[in-house]
């Protein structure tokens, strides 16, 4: 087991910065030529922009929830499995209940009453919430004896453990294939979105979070990938990964072949677990004091996050008027994206019921 330290602050920075960056990523999807998101800018769409922000994509949510894994590790070994799910309360459950009845109905009522998307196509009030919805799941099955079932997997043979992570790595999809064939997806959009909610991200996500709750417990791993050779192969994974990512973005995934989908879900873990490793070993091993600064925008991460997705699409709604270039477009739009959600924690902050509310210690 890792040495006790008292605080892993750049961990707790890691996994703020990554929840501030999607205010850059969801910007950049409003003018993405290759896809439309919850508001799409027909009138500025720029690749470059797009393709450059974009590239966080790929890693950003996997190393959360590494993280997520490292840290509930973390608890449940010092605090016991009841101080765990109170903390999960508090933290989790409650942003969750409260974001989908206040930011998300917001949300849904915008782009409903200004013909964004027709009422046909709101599927749930779930929105951008859906990683607290996550991430309460995987917490729940950490109350379950996983520690026996990871001790059992340890004396395994290596293939056989390979072959079971892989076969766990393309069961979401696997299972999604095999139901399309029974269940429609094109008849079936609202069971689609609830498994997408409920079983296929849960499963997608529970690998990074049980790799960081192996981390944790087990420092023998993290000694591993903390090796020079095995970083100096992670980076090559990772390069190689993301460019092949960046520059298929374009290609339209439903005309893809059965074995090219198969490669690419394997080429998306592969560079997503190197880079969550990469940064999760960089930010575990250098010392990053906290300042007053940092701590303000550690404590408003979940907060910008949560608030800042119905901002970009009001904001994005307005902002989009003839006479601008896609970059000032953008830099506004990330500007009010930014500004808007720190007053908004600023003002959760300020009352004990918000704090509550939306999970603030």
């Amino acid at each position: 087991m890792i040495a006790r330290k008292e605080y892993y602050y750049g961990l707790d920075q890691l996994r703020a910065l990554l929840m501030l960056i999607g205010v850059l990523t969801h910007a950049a999807s409003i003018i993405s030529p290759f896809y439309q998101w919850n508001y799409h800018s027909e009138r500025y769409q720029d690749a470059l922009i797009h393709n450059i922000v974009h590239i966080t994509h790929f890693f950003r949510v996997e190393a959360f929830f590494l993280i997520a894994g490292f840290f509930s590790a973390m608890v449940l070994v010092k605090k016991g499995k009841r101080y765990f799910l109170k903390g999960r309360y508090l933290r989790v459950l409650m942003p969750l209940i409260f974001s989908i009845l206040l930011i998300n109905s917001f949300e849904v009522w915008f782009v409903v009453g200004h013909g964004i998307t027709s009422r046909e196509n709101i599927g749930n009030f779930i929105v951008h919430s859906w990683f607290l919805l996550t991430l309460m799941i995987i917490s729940l099955i950490c109350l379950l004896p996983i520690d026996k079932f990871f001790a059992y997997l340890s004396g395994l043979n290596g293939f056989v453990k390979l072959g079971l992570f892989v076969f766990y790595m393309y069961l979401p999809f696997g299972v999604k294939f095999v139901l399309n064939m029974f269940v429609p997806m094109a008849d079936h959009s609202l069971f689609y979105s609830l498994y997408g909610y409920l079983i296929e991200k849960t499963l997608y996500y529970s690998i990074y979070f049980f790799i960081g709750y192996l981390i944790y417990r087990n420092e023998a791993i993290r000694g591993f990938f903390h090796k020079k050779s095995i970083k100096t192969f992670l980076w090559v994974i990772a390069i190689a990964g993301l460019s092949y990512q960046t520059f298929s973005v374009s290609e339209t995934k439903e005309n893809l072949s059965f074995a090219m989908r198969a490669i690419n879900v394997c080429i998306q873990h592969a560079s997503a677990i190197s880079v969550s490793l990469l940064l999760f070993d960089f930010f575990f091993s250098s010392s990053f004091p906290p300042s007053r600064a940092v701590a303000f925008l550690v404590r408003s991460a979940i907060i910008v996050y949560l608030f800042h997705h119905p901002v970009l699409i009001v904001f994005g709604y307005y902002f989009d008027v003839p006479g601008m270039t896609p970059f000032v477009y953008f830099m506004l739009l990330v500007t009010a994206g930014y500004l808007l959600s720190f007053i908004g924690y600023l003002i959760v902050n300020g009352m004990p019921l918000t704090r509550f509310m939306f999970g603030l210690k």
